[in-house]
């Protein structure tokens, strides 16, 4: 059975994609959902593996005209300052109409299909969720969950106590 997003995914994910270098505290006050819920979402759409990172975008047009924009010019087979400007701009345009498509296709219900993290196999019905200091891991049957966290024990035990200190040292 997929995890569906609800509106809390949907207005975190949006808010990601107008800036994806903001805070948690940041986009909880933007989107009015609390700070801990924001993390506890971020940190879930990212143990699905629907987010894969948030990567930077770059304006070369702000780049002042140095050997390393002659390298890149030459790297990318632009030859004038003109040529060098179109590519800039065209490839942020393009940029820009590919987070458009992104931002249609995400709604409110979106499905999103999870993969055992024993097996690998697709989660079908309900996932068997291990939770342990700020992960999740989802599984597609009881025996995987069981299989995962006796092969990942030491691992598992040492993330806990390794959290359990930091929220102390926070407090």
């Amino acid at each position: 059975m997929p995890l569906h997003l609800d509106n809390n995914d949907i207005a975190i994910i949006k808010s990601l994609l107008k800036d994806g270098r903001k805070s948690f505290r940041q986009i909880s006050r933007e989107t009015g959902i609390t700070t801990p819920t924001v993390k506890a979402r971020f940190e879930r759409l990212v143990n699905i593996g629907f987010i894969k990172g948030v990567l930077p975008v770059f304006d070369f047009g702000k780049v002042n005209n140095t050997d390393d924009v002659i390298q890149l010019q030459n790297i990318n087979k632009v030859k004038t300052k003109k040529e060098k400007k179109y590519f800039d701009k065209n490839a942020h345009n393009n940029l820009l109409k590919e987070v458009d498509k992104i931002k249609e296709q995400i709604t409110n219900g979106l499905a999103i299909d999870l993969e055992c993290d024993y097996c690998h196999g697709p989660v079908l019905g309900k996932p068997r969720v291990l939770k342990f200091a700020d992960f999740e891991r989802f599984f597609c049957c009881n025996s995987c969950k069981r299989d995962y966290s006796e092969k990942y024990k030491g691992r598992i035990e040492s993330i806990k106590r390794m959290y359990e200190g930091k929220s102390e040292t926070e407090s």
